[in-house]
């Protein structure tokens, strides 16, 4: 048997292109520099990020940065927390300085608890650390298989969309490196942010692999320190030092990631 989904009354009307706002879609800048340049210019309202990385890579000190500047700069941020307490979170806060009047912080990891915080708050940014703790009651499955993560994304894109709220969900990836959970939740997001970087090693790199508003050559750089992370315009000045002499066995050439060039210095022998 044919089953046929009927027609229904649209919730919007049609409207010449001409006659569309495009006023609401325009990005906003975050306030980390680094990180608009991968975004094409900052948030668009409605948008949906995912970003990935390893574990312990520096994911959610660079979500908490970028919460703590968009409510600096006046934005309503709502941080749902599902792998980590609230007193945990305020402590990274308050080691990176991101204590800011206008970001609230919940931690949970029930979806239907989750949408009842974005509709007492009402915030124009979200983020989600992680997409895989978050679990639906109407689901079978524990928290992070594939059934909960497209319930629970299909549930937060709704809600982004519904109400123009930026959300930045966070995701892991898996030992081959790709982003754990269904394929088809990074068709799902409109932003695809593949966060890398060796965790003794200071530097970090954002890449866009996918960005439905910017480009997907851009890079940023960070430098993970132990007061948290800062974009770094120019990521020579990690590789190189100032010497009074010449080192024998070294030499410095230039490497390009994305669109930037940048200096390194290699060891011969």
């Amino acid at each position: 048997m044919t089953v046929r989904t009927a027609a229904a009354a649209p919730s919007r009307p049609a409207l010449p292109i001409a006659d569309v706002d495009a006023d609401v879609a325009r990005a906003t800048s975050t306030g980390v520099g680094e990180f608009d340049r991968v975004l094409g210019g900052g948030l668009v309202p409605g948008a949906v990020l995912l970003m990935a990385g390893e574990p312990g890579i520096g994911k959610s000190t660079l979500a908490l940065e970028v919460a703590a500047r968009a409510a600096r700069a006046g934005h309503t941020v709502l941080y749902v927390s599902g792998e980590e307490s609230a007193a945990q979170v305020k402590l990274r806060a308050q080691r990176i300085d991101a204590l800011a009047p206008n970001l609230f912080l919940a931690s949970e990891t029930d979806l239907g608890a989750a949408l009842g915080l974005l509709d007492q708050v009402n915030p124009s940014l979200l983020v989600v650390d992680s997409v895989q703790t978050l679990a639906s009651s109407q689901i079978d499955g524990a928290a992070g298989n594939v059934g909960q993560i497209r319930e629970v994304a299909s549930a937060l894109i709704q809600a982004a969309k519904a109400n123009n709220i930026s959300a930045l969900l966070i995701g892991h990836v898996t030992k081959d490196g790709s982003i754990a959970g269904p394929r088809a939740l990074e068709h799902l997001v409109d932003v695809v942010i593949q966060f890398e970087g060796e965790r003794h090693s200071r530097l970090r790199l954002v890449r866009a692999i996918k960005n439905r508003y910017g480009p997907t050559d851009e890079v940023g750089c960070f430098d993970m320190g132990d007061t948290g992370i800062v974009g770094l315009a120019d990521p020579s000045a990690l590789f190189l030092t100032s010497r009074d002499r010449p080192v024998a066995g070294t030499c410095v050439t230039v490497t390009l990631e994305g669109r930037r060039p940048w200096l390194q210095r290699f060891k011969l022998w």
